[in-house]
């Protein structure tokens, strides 16, 4: 497929006027229906090696031995950022991996052996079953002494745990933000997946909207299985998480699947959805009233909009993340709405997304001091739920640029169907 840009995108309340095709670095729609895949679009082999280089110099400044970075099939971005290995969907241990790199070290990756040949196939140091686990750390261990850091500790399984704290012997284990803040600084090549990520996730809202203009009744589940189409139909290697679309006062849960109930004119509809695009992904939000609403449910959306509209204007290098918080919380709260939004009473108003929908820094929240810099790539967010009226999420992924913020996604926050 082409990807020389033929058409222009006029922006309105209700969407783009011409879909056309993702161009290079453009943050474009991508033409329902096409498929973008490039090979040069995989990390290479040399950039996997330098992110190795860069934890390993990094660890004895953080008075740490060594890193393991756990990965499961849901939050692989610990074990994906060395390697384009991600863990398989599953219950077993399919679902797990263990990435290990001490200061002296080869890096190891340790995973289920039914998955080590998969797992050497794309990846550019030495792949272990977990049955090698204790033989290789323990090796390491005794040769070592200090701390290993580990990230993941929030979600790694108990029974792997006690595994790898028997291997290591007298080694201390203790949880790190090391990793967390070096994979927060994207390279020039995951902005550009992120953004290629974000142009499917526009795609989709398209779509959704393309198929309401017939007029005739369509369900949530249906709305959210369109979405998906779009998405998959160009290109994207499967949704970044289950799609939401919640119409009427189901829109007022602030999070929900989608059930048969068939969107009706008046609805405030909240959708959810992203893609994932070569291992990357975008985590976008929308909402829309359908046919006429009521001013009640028209101020729900102004407000939303105009509380990421504020964070927009505010982000940009240099400034922490509790301070951009405030601004879009104080938003929301200033529109009267600190009863029924998560954001204004203190929630946090965004998250860190690239392997992961949600990457544990930049955290967009109160009392986060963490410095914005640039490449650091995010979402802002605005949830408003009333009961019994309807709500929407208000969602953007956005880059620190040098000088500012860019939204990598671009179909717009306004929407009134």
């Amino acid at each position: 497929m082409s990807t020389t840009l033929t058409e222009t995108t006029t922006a309105t309340a209700n969407g783009p006027t011409n879909i056309h095709h993702l161009n290079g670095s453009s943050n474009s729609f991508i033409e329902y229906g096409s498929t973008y895949t490039h090979a040069e679009d995989l990390i290479p082999a040399s950039e996997y090696q330098e992110r190795i280089a860069k934890v390993r110099d990094a660890l004895p400044k953080a008075g740490l031995t060594g890193l393991i970075g756990f990965g499961d099939c849901w939050r692989g971005s610990n074990v994906c950022y060395f390697t384009e290995f991600r863990p398989l969907d599953g219950v077993s241990d399919i679902a797990n991996a263990i990435f290990f790199l001490g200061v002296d070290s080869d890096p190891a990756l340790f995973v289920s052996k039914q998955c080590v040949n998969y797992a050497s196939e794309c990846t550019t140091f030495p792949v272990y079953s977990f049955d090698e686990l204790h033989k290789r750390l323990s090796a390491f261990a005794a040769n070592h002494t200090g701390t290993l850091g580990l990230a993941g500790h929030a979600y790694i399984p108990w029974d792997l745990m006690k595994r790898v704290e028997a291997a290591v012997g007298n080694l201390k284990i203790e949880p790190t933000k090391l990793l967390a803040e070096i994979k927060a600084i994207k390279s020039d090549r995951e902005v550009a997946l992120i953004l290629k990520a974000s142009a499917l996730t526009d795609a989709a809202m398209v779509a959704i909207r393309e198929t309401l203009k017939d007029g005739k009744p369509h369900t949530e589940r249906e709305l959210a299985l369109i979405g998906d189409r779009a998405m998959l139909a160009g290109g994207a290697d499967r949704t970044a998480f289950d799609a939401m679309v919640q119409a009427g006062p189901r829109s007022g849960f602030n999070l929900a699947r989608p059930t048969d109930r068939v969107v009706q004119p008046g609805d405030l509809v909240m959708t959810d959805i992203g893609a994932r695009y070569r291992g990357y992904v975008a985590d976008g939000g929308r909402g829309f009233t359908y046919g006429e609403a009521s001013k009640e449910k028209k101020a729900i959306v102004q407000a939303a909009a105009r509380a990421v509209e504020a964070g927009l204007k505010t982000a940009r290098p240099g400034i922490t993340c509790s301070d951009l918080n405030a601004v879009i919380q104080q938003s929301l709260v200033e529109s009267g709405y600190e009863e029924y939004s998560s954001e204004a009473r203190g929630h946090g108003t965004g998250h860190g997304t690239g392997m992961d929908c949600e990457e544990e820094q930049p955290w967009i929240g109160p009392g986060n001091q963490t410095v914005l810099k640039p490449n650091m790539v995010f979402t802002l967010k605005a949830t408003i739920t009333v009961p019994n009226v309807g709500g929407l999420r208000t969602e953007r992924i956005v880059q620190i640029t040098e000088t500012g913020v860019k939204a990598l996604d671009v179909f717009p926050m306004e929407l009134y169907w």
